[in-house]
């Protein structure tokens, strides 16, 4: 037919030529995403270096808007966060967080004792974390073996010297013998760095900072007292935590006493109940940091 338009047939070799030109071209678009900036590997480098780890443990519920679920055992940020280094460098007590986000960090003294386990399975069985503060010289405890590595697991593990005695007045070596011991043989036991101190009784003083500064630790007061190392009754501590609880707060509580195991399940409903969710030390400061302004004035909001 005349005014047939005539199409060129592609041969065997046609169709070689084109296939490999497609190949090039993906193998090309996929080396463009692979060193791209926005690529894969540039988004899981950002997560590390905002989160130090790139992983912050959460045993269960969720951390809010915006900040992802993570797998259950996932290590809470290290020293090597740069949030955490900037707190460390500056030497000063932390109280709280900042506040700004729907955040408590349950923190417990003067363990591992009889009533850790039941503490962890309380803790594990709610969804919820806290922060150990312990002391060394309970860690040999046959009793107490492997506490520390279910308290790391579960959260994050702190150091409440060996002894626990007040550090106040010590010399470097002695305070080397209290802390820098107990940290040494917390982090072999909780298998995992510890860097966070908390002084027995609140005390320190110059040396103390000076010291935790230049081991790169953080020391770890609070915001709010449950009282419970003070004679309160279950009701009386739950009372303390539920008339002051809010956003940003560390609450110091005891984990080797019958009245606090008592309160834990009413303070834990307490804490789900306000839209509040509980975190380590460490993730409280990273998610929540308090400006150097508030660390210097030791406020809370």
């Amino acid at each position: 037919m005349a005014n047939q338009l005539a199409f060129p047939t592609r041969g065997p070799a046609d169709r070689w030529g084109f296939a490999a030109f497609c190949g090039a071209m993906a193998a090309l678009i996929l080396a463009i995403v692979l060193v791209s900036p926005f690529g894969p590997k540039r988004a899981t480098a950002a997560r590390g270096e905002a989160g130090g780890s790139g992983t912050l443990h959460r045993p269960g519920g969720s951390l809010g808007e915006g900040v992802s679920d993570v797998p259950p055992g996932a290590p809470p940020p290290g020293a090597t966060n740069p949030t955490l280094q900037r707190i460390a460098a500056l030497g000063e007590p932390v109280y709280c967080g900042a506040g700004s986000r729907p955040l408590v960090a349950l923190t417990f003294d003067d363990g591992p004792g009889p009533y850790t386990q039941e503490t962890i399975d309380l803790l594990r069985s709610n969804g919820m974390t806290a922060t150990f503060f312990t002391v060394g010289k309970l860690y040999a405890d046959p009793r107490f073996q492997g506490l520390l590595r279910e308290e790391a697991r579960l959260g994050a593990v702190g150091d409440h010297t060996w002894d626990h005695v007040s550090v106040n007045g010590m010399t470097a070596s002695e305070l080397d013998a209290e802390i820098g011991h107990t940290r040494r043989v917390a982090s072999s036991d909780a298998g995992e760095p510890v860097f966070l101190f908390r002084p027995p009784l609140g005390q320190h003083d110059q040396a103390v900072d000076a010291y935790l500064r230049s081991q790169g630790m953080i020391d770890v007061l609070w915001s709010l007292d449950s009282e419970d190392s003070q004679g309160a009754n279950a009701f009386q501590i739950y009372r303390n935590v539920r008339d002051h609880l809010s956003a940003g707060d560390i609450v110091l509580l005891h984990e080797n006493r019958g009245t606090t195991q008592a309160a834990l399940p009413r303070i834990l409903e307490l804490i789900r109940k306000r839209g509040l969710q509980t975190v380590t030390v460490p993730q409280l400061l990273t998610m929540d940091p308090p400006s150097n302004e508030q660390l210097r004035s030791h406020a809370c909001p």
